[in-house]
């Protein structure tokens, strides 16, 4: 089964998210450029499987939240297509601390 999930921390300081996502998730984020996703933003794994995705909340067309539902969270971390979203929900909730879950969607 496929999910899909949401965190956000109200953190601006992007880039020590990204070095703390690294260590708690043990993985390396590599960096990325893209307008869709607000300019500069980070990715792991491949977008045929399992992948993260660490962004700033910020829509580039019009300013406004990228999740417009959650406006408090500057910085939003994807974990798509996991099928560790236990496994890595408790390295979130024990190793970065300043991350919360904001979403969860299980597809079949």
């Amino acid at each position: 089964m496929a999910t899909y999930d949401l965190y956000g921390s109200p953190s601006e300081e992007f880039h020590q998210a990204k070095k703390v996502l690294e260590s708690a998730l043990e993985v390396k984020f590599k960096v990325r450029e893209s307008e869709y996703h607000g300019g500069e933003y980070f990715q792991w794994g491949m977008s045929s499987g399992e992948n993260f995705v660490l962004k700033r909340n910020l829509d580039p067309i019009d300013g406004d939240p990228a999740e417009i539902s959650f406006p408090v969270y500057n910085t939003l971390l994807y974990l798509n297509n996991t099928p560790r979203s236990k496994e890595l929900q408790e390295k979130i909730r024990q190793r970065a601390s300043g991350f919360v879950a904001l979403r969860h969607e299980d597809l079949a």
